[in-house]
């Protein structure tokens, strides 16, 4: 069996998992994979080892149900990485990675490819949002406007502003780096005045 190390790995759907280590059943004492996923409430899970490093069939071919993820970057830190390293070229829906999160700010990588968000839903955030598009373009809908977003182009979308992501390039990734800033309360304050 190959051995599993500690650090970033895609699952063979999309989604990016950081292994923080392995444990042994108190029963059974099966080791067991603890690793914690890089999206939503960042949880954490357990698998046993043989099935996190198993391969599973996809489309005819044998691929790796966790991929670990290497950099191409020229490693200056332990925390120094090049937002382009490992740009999946196909996904079944849109990665948001959270690449730094702190009490105030979480910065977060997302690649689309040909995604969308669909039509009848909206984005309604309790946090301002800056967002900067890094590679490829994407079109963002608000209720009384569309905005073209192309490589350069930034946007700060303020909490409880409705929006979506209309279009996003087919042809090749698109890179957002997405900034959510203070969480704003209906009243208009934020957190703690």
């Amino acid at each position: 069996m190959s051995e599993v190390t500690r650090g970033r790995y895609r699952h063979y759907k999309g989604n990016e998992y950081t292994v923080i280590g392995t444990a042994r059943h108190s029963e059974t004492l099966e080791e067991l994979v603890v690793y914690r996923q890089e999206y939503g409430d960042r949880g954490l899970w357990v698998r046993p080892k043989p099935m996190f490093a198993e391969t599973v069939r996809i489309d005819g071919r044998e691929t790796p149900r966790f991929q670990p993820l290497g950099s191409s970057s020229e490693k200056l830190g332990e925390n120094v990485i090049n937002i382009f390293d490992d740009l999946p070229q196909h996904l079944p829906k849109e990665l948001v990675e959270i690449l730094v999160r702190a009490e105030n700010v979480r910065i977060e990588r997302i690649v689309s490819h040909g995604h969308a968000s669909p039509a009848d839903f909206w984005y309604d955030q309790p946090d301002n949002e800056w967002v900067i598009v890094l590679k490829g373009a994407a079109r963002l809908r608000f209720e009384d406007c569309l905005i073209d977003m192309k490589v350069g182009y930034f946007i700060n979308i303020p909490a409880f502003k409705k929006h979506r992501v209309d279009w996003t390039t087919p042809d090749e990734p698109t890179v957002e780096n997405q900034r959510p800033r203070h969480r704003i309360h209906r009243s208009g304050k934020r957190r703690g005045e």
